[in-house]
């Protein structure tokens, strides 16, 4: 368990963060990269191109026999985008609708996975579909094509945009109060961080990323692929972070008990019903899946960076 040898300074700290307004630089060129993102494409018959958006299946085969990951159906891939391994793309070019074509190919040697690091592949691919891209031009009608609600012309598409910047700047302000305050927090006090504590720190990391590529349809190990990575590697790019946190979470926990932190059972009920709202959830099947000391743990610790954030004395 971490020690807090000395805790310093929590209220009334003082930091400076100077908040931004969105710019009509910021604004047209937001729009610029908008137009560039949805452009039009046009089914061409003909062969593979350069710049053209392919439909496909793949299969990927290491002396015959499939390997995890290396197999997709009606995936999207623009020849050129250099998503696939070297070669993949370049090997496309002059294929035709409905022909399948072995590729063959070899893995980088510090490809992430150890298995196919240097390894001679065959990937199998079948093109369903050939299209030509065509860049799309700001004009009302492109605007309501984008099917935005109450957005149907270009100055609604700026008035839009610059709210959204502005939140995003907002945002960012918010972030970085938290970031320099917290960081003198931490500055402040003299902790002995436990390796337990790191460990725990470190897998609520990979939890959240795991997460959040799940929610585009992604698994922890394809990413790591994908970044010529494997888990140890994303472990010591995380310590840093982790350690950070378990010092951080350290602090957090002894004001806590220095306030007199705590949450009722009701503030919890609360919680549980929102998350199984959230989810789609029974209250029952919330409860099976959390812990309620955990989750009373993070609702006062909450609390805590709440107190903390309120009491400083922020200026730009």
């Amino acid at each position: 368990m971490s020690k807090i040898n000395q805790l310093g300074q929590y209220k009334g700290i003082e930091v400076h963060v100077k908040k931004t307004e969105v710019t009509q630089e910021e604004v047209d060129q937001q729009i610029r990269t908008l137009v560039a993102q949805n452009p039009s494409f046009i089914e061409k018959d003909g062969e593979v191109a350069h710049g053209d958006m392919t439909t496909i299946d793949f299969e990927g085969f290491k002396e015959g026999v499939a390997f995890d990951g290396g197999k997709a159906e009606g995936f999207q891939l623009e020849i050129g985008s250099g998503q696939f391994i070297p070669g993949f793309e370049e090997q496309m070019i002059g294929m035709k609708k409905g022909e399948t074509r072995e590729l063959n190919l070899t893995f980088p040697e510090n490809y992430g996975v150890a298995d196919l690091a240097g390894a001679d592949v065959v990937f199998r691919v079948t093109v369903h579909k050939i299209e030509v891209k065509q860049d799309a031009e700001l004009t009302d009608e492109f605007v309501a094509s984008l099917n935005v609600p109450n957005m149907k012309t270009i100055a609604d598409l700026e008035a839009q945009m610059r709210v959204d910047l502005q939140a995003q700047h907002d945002q960012s302000y918010r972030t970085e109060v938290e970031n320099r305050l917290f960081a003198k927090l931490i500055e402040n006090c003299d902790v002995e961080v436990d390796e337990k504590d790191i460990e725990n720190a470190m897998q609520q990391h990979i939890q959240h990323i795991s997460m959040e590529l799940a929610r585009q349809g992604m698994q922890l190990n394809q990413y790591l692929q994908m970044m010529g990575t494997n888990e140890e590697g994303l472990r010591q790019q995380l310590q840093p972070a982790a350690k950070q946190q378990a010092i951080f979470e350290a602090i957090i926990d002894e004001v806590v008990a220095l306030e007199n932190i705590h949450t009722t059972d009701e503030e919890i009920n609360q919680h549980i019903d929102a998350i199984a709202a959230q989810n789609q959830m029974t209250k029952e099947e919330v409860l099976e899946k959390v812990n309620v000391a955990d989750l009373k743990r993070d609702y006062n610790r909450v609390k805590s960076s709440q107190l903390i954030i309120q009491s400083a004395m922020i200026s730009e």
